[in-house]
């Protein structure tokens, strides 16, 4: 991996943890689940970039042309991970072909011109896009107030993943368990419970745990995983994430060890929250827990080929 592709990297980690941060604890709104695509967001921010003389950044540009090249050319069996670009430009506008021609060989994205003065068609057919690119899993995104007739273009970038864990949940094993949500709120919760072998590491401030997806093939079983990282102190999210960084976190993922762990976690649509107790070949006089039955920050990361790391989706789950 060169060098730039490596600050690429790190810097998208920087980004992903400090927008999630910035989303869910610096608006003055109640806390709440939340999830985000660092990559989607990155490659959006690129293609801006372009427009605002960046073609001189091309090693950036080619970074994410790889990428996307190798997300949507590899096709595993058990998941499914789709990038999508479009531009659409208000009819009448001048595009320079420079930027239209970047565009179409980085990005792989096309232009359609539409009449943003007829703002409920021109949002009705960019959310079209939208789900179709997500399977119909983000609807409205763009809502009719926000195109006027001063609007002149519209970038989207969609991203979908679904995926199967390379070691499933038992369904029959499922639970409610009480999600310690604060000090004062909680809620009943489906928790699903395995044993199994999975990737665990812990420093004095918080835990993580790694759970791989299944690719259908043995060789990339681990290209592809979520990992979660829960806070020692009682109800320290915020606490934790403001202490993290790309750089840490980078660092936190080269550690931790695969070891027999029983695992339950809640069943939500981009979440897990994870009992685990582990047991090691080294006889410990206290057994490792991983309780995960209050808020967390969890992140959906592929390793490239490369070995490069990086953020499809980032998250925190509040029940």
């Amino acid at each position: 991996m060169s060098k730039s592709e490596m600050a690429i990297i790190r810097a998208q980690a920087d980004f992903a943890i400090n927008l999630l941060s910035n989303v869910v604890f610096e608006q003055n709104k109640p806390l709440e689940s939340t999830i985000l695509s660092p990559l989607s967001l990155s490659m959006a921010l690129a293609m801006v970039y372009v427009g605002a003389d960046g073609l001189k950044e091309e090693e950036t540009h080619a970074y994410f042309a790889k990428q996307l090249n190798s997300y949507n050319d590899y096709k595993p069996k058990n998941y499914t991970l789709e990038l999508a670009n479009k531009v659409f430009v208000q009819k009448g506008f001048k595009i320079f072909e420079e930027f239209k021609n970047f565009i179409d060989e980085y990005y792989g994205g096309k232009f359609e011109l539409l009449n943003f003065a007829e703002n409920v068609e021109a949002a009705k057919i960019i959310n079209e896009f939208v789900e179709k690119t997500t399977h119909d899993k983000i609807k409205n995104l763009i809502s009719p107030d926000s195109l006027t007739t001063d609007t002149r273009l519209v970038l989207v970038n969609a991203v979908y993943f679904k995926g199967k864990w390379s070691s499933p949940f038992d369904s029959e094993l499922t639970e409610k368990k009480t999600f310690y949500i604060n000090a004062e709120k909680n809620k009943e919760v489906d928790m699903m419970k395995k044993t199994s072998s999975f990737v665990y590491f812990e420093t004095e401030e918080l835990q993580m745990l790694k759970m791989f997806y299944s690719s259908g093939s043995s060789e990339d079983d681990e290209d592809i995983y979520m990992v979660v990282f829960l806070p020692k102190e009682r109800f320290g999210l915020q606490k934790m994430i403001k202490n993290l960084n790309g750089e840490k976190i980078l660092k936190l993922l080269e550690h931790g060890h695969k070891t027999k762990v029983d695992v339950e976690g809640t069943e939500a649509a981009a979440a897990t929250a994870i009992i685990i107790e582990t047991r090691g070949m080294i006889i410990e006089t206290r057994t490792p827990q991983f309780i995960a039955d209050q808020p967390f920050y969890y992140a959906i990361m592929n390793k490239n080929k490369d070995g490069g790391q990086e953020f499809l989706f980032a998250g925190v789950f509040y029940g």
